[in-house]
């Protein structure tokens, strides 16, 4: 056959090497979560252990800048994967509870709604009107659920990885961009600015990647004046605000910017200005029509942006405001809610206007100014002092930064950065760092980073160190493919789901009145088991050793909850899932030997108690 064929020959042998390094790099990935981590030193607040080996990955990933290559490239990806895999594997060691992770494993707040939702369509519902408003996301979160068995341990692998790959994509535009000092910068920032998403079930987790592939794309394209790429690049841009809504200001300054760069003539104004404008319009449709496809009719986009006017409004409040003036809003659903909220906001706009100015400028102050709401906010490490210095130092360089870039501006990709972060500026004040910190700034998050970047470009950074061959880079190809496929599967997987999955019929079972009839699964790799130490000698989630319990929840924030599961004093599984009844996003507390029913319905009898989310203890198992 290679006789006749011999190309193929030809592309069996260029394509051998890249299987081998990525078999090589799974192996020794699935060997990472199997190797015990060293023991972690704590000083003045600091962990020392896990700074000294992400320090350690990175020293390594710059030397490996000095050699050419397909294999070092494969070599840098697993560096970067590791960096990126460490927090989780360490998440897991501690069974640390925080914000947003219960036990090291079980979302809660925001990540427990979309979890719930995710759940609730894999028994043949639909999402609530919580994860309508992001239908993306949810749909993805429900798809990889699918595909893993429910197994959520799994889901947060394969998000952990996909957030590695792209921004080892990003580390290598920035390295044939500026060099090696400036990729390790990059992906330093970005392992930073991950760390507290690792593990969650956050749109962070989807909007972050697809906001980097974005700029990936929108750099090559101004860099080839290639007006097709630079509209595919705004395309991504708005799909990963559309997954992690934010900086929206962006999208008509690059459109304007194309007219401007990608113009050749004044006939041609109106080609560029329909071409990306169509490029932010298509994303905004198919979002739209998910919606509508996976969502309660009651689900409204961005509904949630009602109440940060409302704060802004009022001179720079919290969105948690609205609630406190408008009690009724409690009691109200979509969309009478986010309507009645719009109104008053511009009710409040209209009578007091000073009010709105106040809270912009209060929100750009709280952006600038170091702390933990800051640009950013996310250099944190444990120690005040430490934490000051490292976010006082990043927003001086940025500051820096922008002055050089405005000085080189005649340069396109120059003119391009300054344009993306006067979209940024614009947001900001409808993006207040009081309400979520940076967390809104995630799908365009490199606009803080490539200042920074920049600097380490320029004078004796660029002369130090020798720059790669452009035809040595990875294709721009690579990058909008996988965004691509990665948007492709909610946007197929959900709807398919949707209309294949068949609600579960169950009956519930028997209770004597003052218990709580519930129907629920428990899914491997989704609960957590409280253990004796008899049992297990040391905590590794999902196993949870009873006396790291108590200091598992040192740092969480909801006393009511933490108090419940500290009181437990034998071996129990602990589950967030859902009443298949009902529907009903709940926690349930089981006893241990319910890990046999893995997979299986289970109609039980339970106590139900309330602390944010319903707690069902389960008292009397009955199997339909």
């Amino acid at each position: 056959m290679s006789h006749h064929f011999p190309f193929l020959k030809n592309k069996t042998r260029n394509l051998l090497p890249h299987v081998i390094w990525l078999a090589a790099i799974s192996i020794v990935y699935w060997a990472v979560f199997l190797i015990p981590l060293p023991p972690q030193f704590k000083r003045q607040g600091i962990f020392l252990t896990d700074e000294f080996i992400l320090l350690v990955l990175l020293a390594l990933v710059f030397l490996s800048y000095r050699q050419p290559g397909w294999g070092v490239k494969y070599l840098r990806l697993g560096m970067v994967l590791i960096a990126f895999t460490l927090p989780l594997l360490r998440l897991w060691q501690t069974a640390e509870s925080t914000w947003n992770i219960v036990l090291g494993l079980l979302p809660w707040a925001d990540g427990t709604e979309y979890y719930f939702d995710a759940n609730r369509m894999l028994e043949g519902g639909l999402f609530s009107a919580f994860a309508g408003r992001r239908p993306l996301y949810a749909s993805l979160l429900t798809t990889l659920l699918k595909l893993s068995g429910q197994n959520l341990q799994v889901t947060l692998i394969i998000f952990t990885i996909i957030n590695a790959l792209v921004v080892f994509l990003f580390v290598e535009e920035i390295h044939n961009e500026w060099g090696a000092i400036s990729a390790i910068i990059a992906l330093y920032l970005s392992q930073l600015f991950y760390r507290p998403f690792v593990g969650t079930t956050l749109t962070e987790q989807f909007g972050f990647p697809i906001g980097l592939l974005a700029i990936i794309v929108l750099i090559r394209g101004v860099k080839t004046t290639k007006l097709w790429l630079f509209s595919l690049g705004i395309m991504l841009l708005t799909y990963a605000l559309l997954i992690r809504a934010g900086t929206f200001f962006v999208l008509p300054i690059l459109v304007i910017f194309a007219v401007v760069n990608f113009a050749e003539n004044h006939r041609q104004y109106l080609k560029v200005f329909l071409v990306t404008t169509l490029a932010v319009v298509i994303p905004i449709l198919t979002n739209t029509w998910l919606e509508h496809k996976v969502a309660s009719p009651n689900a409204v986009e961005f509904a949630n942006f009602a109440d940060t006017l409302y704060g802004q409004a009022r001179g720079g409040v919290r969105w948690t405001q609205a609630a406190i003036d408008h009690p009724e809003l409690s009691s109200m659903v979509e969309p009478d809610r986010s309507r009645l909220l719009y109104r008053l906001a511009f009710e409040e706009i209209i009578r007091n206007p000073v009010g709105l100015v106040k809270g912009s400028l209060k929100a750009i102050a709280d952006f600038i100014r170091p702390g933990f709401f800051s640009a950013f906010g996310f250099l944190t490490f444990g120690n005040k002092a430490v934490d000051f210095l490292f976010q006082l130092s990043a927003a001086l360089i940025f500051l820096f930064g922008l002055w050089v870039i405005w000085k080189s501006r005649k340069s396109a990709i120059s003119t391009f950065i300054l344009v993306y972060w006067m979209g940024m500026l614009f947001s900001i004040p409808f993006l207040p760092p009081i309400d979520a910190g940076v967390r809104p700034y995630a799908a365009t998050i490199a606009s803080l980073f490539l200042p920074i970047c920049f600097v380490f470009s320029q004078g004796f950074f660029r002369r130090v160190e020798k720059f790669q061959n452009e035809n040595q880079g990875i294709p721009v190809s690579f990058s909008y493919t996988l965004a691509f496929t990665l948007i492709l599967f909610p946007l197929i997987g959900a709807p398919l789901l949707r209309s294949i999955t068949k609600p579960i019929d169950v009956q519930p079972a028997a209770c004597k009145p003052e218990l709580t009839p519930v129907s629920f699964r428990l899914a491997h790799g989704s609960y957590i088991s409280l253990s004796s130490v008899a049992d297990r000698a040391k905590t590794r989630v999902p196993v949870v050793l009873l006396s790291d319990v108590n200091g598992s929840f040192d740092d969480f924030p909801y006393s009511d909850f933490a108090s419940i599961i500290r009181k437990i004093k034998q071996p129990v599984l602990i589950a967030a899932t859902n009443d298949i009844s009902t529907g009903r996003g709940i926690w349930v507390i089981t006893p241990a030997e319910l890990n046999t029913d893995e997979g299986k319905v289970i109609s039980a009898c339970a106590e139900m108690t309330f602390a944010t989310y319903p707690v069902m203890f389960i008292r009397t198992v009955g199997n339909p």
